[in-house]
């Protein structure tokens, strides 16, 4: 699969045609009839979030599923005492929302651009009539939900028995596997990502991220490029997650 580098701008070619390039994206769509596929296109609706804006807000009435065609996006959840949660990102060919298809009346999170970002939002009743009539859309619906619990165990269990350092690798190592690209010095992690993201994502404070990342470059583990993260050795980082 070829990497997108979620920190371009979105694409001025016709709705359609990008809505056809996000559809592809999206591993959901990968094995579904051709009908489901055509009528997705069809009633798909696009529209473009700059960055900071919300793509979807916590407690809003679900109306739609959204679908990032490109860009990220940065997922958190208010609690009642007034703190915020983050709790993960999103890239080109992700969904948002897809709770909403269990019978969530309301959206349990809120979504985030953080570049401006190509958002495609389909009606909740048309993906409900398309997981009736196709069975591989439900198939990889059930793949994507077993997939998405098995990320909140795994930050659950490193937020509860990792060190800073070892919940900063892991944080590392899964940016190398969603935005890596080959860089004559390793793998650069092709989106921009601040000290203050990955301090938020990690349960951490941005200064001891800093510190952190700093001793792994010490360590000829990482270097940077602008405002990006190259992994020089990925086998080393392993070693210290």
């Amino acid at each position: 699969m070829v990497t997108i580098q979620d920190n371009r701008r979105p694409s001025v070619d016709a709705p359609k045609v990008r809505i056809n390039r996000a559809l592809k994206l999206c591993p959901l769509f990968e094995k579904v009839a051709r009908s489901t596929f055509d009528s997705a296109l069809e009633v798909a609706e696009i529209d473009v979030v700059r960055a900071g804006m919300s793509i979807q807000k916590q407690d809003d009435d679900v109306t739609s599923l959204a679908l990032l065609g490109h860009g990220r996006a940065r997922l958190e959840r208010k609690l009642p005492s007034g703190q915020t949660v983050p709790l993960g990102y999103r890239g080109s060919g992700d969904l948002l929302g897809e709770a909403a298809l269990a019978g969530a009346r309301t959206y349990a999170e809120s979504a985030i651009a953080i570049d401006e970002s190509e958002v495609v939002r389909f009606p909740v009743a048309a993906i409900q009539a398309w997981l009736r009539d196709d069975p591989a859309l439900g198939l990889a619906l059930l793949g994507l939900l077993i997939d998405r619990q098995r990320a909140a165990e795994d930050r659950i269990e490193s937020l509860l028995f990792r060190n800073v350092e070892g919940r900063l690798v892991e944080f590392l190592l899964g940016a190398v596997d969603r935005w890596g690209v080959p860089d004559t010095r390793g793998t650069l992690i092709s989106a921009p990502i601040t000290h203050l993201e990955i301090a938020q994502s990690i349960g951490s404070t941005r200064e001891t991220v800093t510190i952190t990342l700093g001793a792994l470059r010490k360590d000829g583990l990482l270097a940077v490029a602008g405002r990006r993260l190259i992994v020089v050795d990925r086998d080393a980082l392993v070693k210290r997650r």
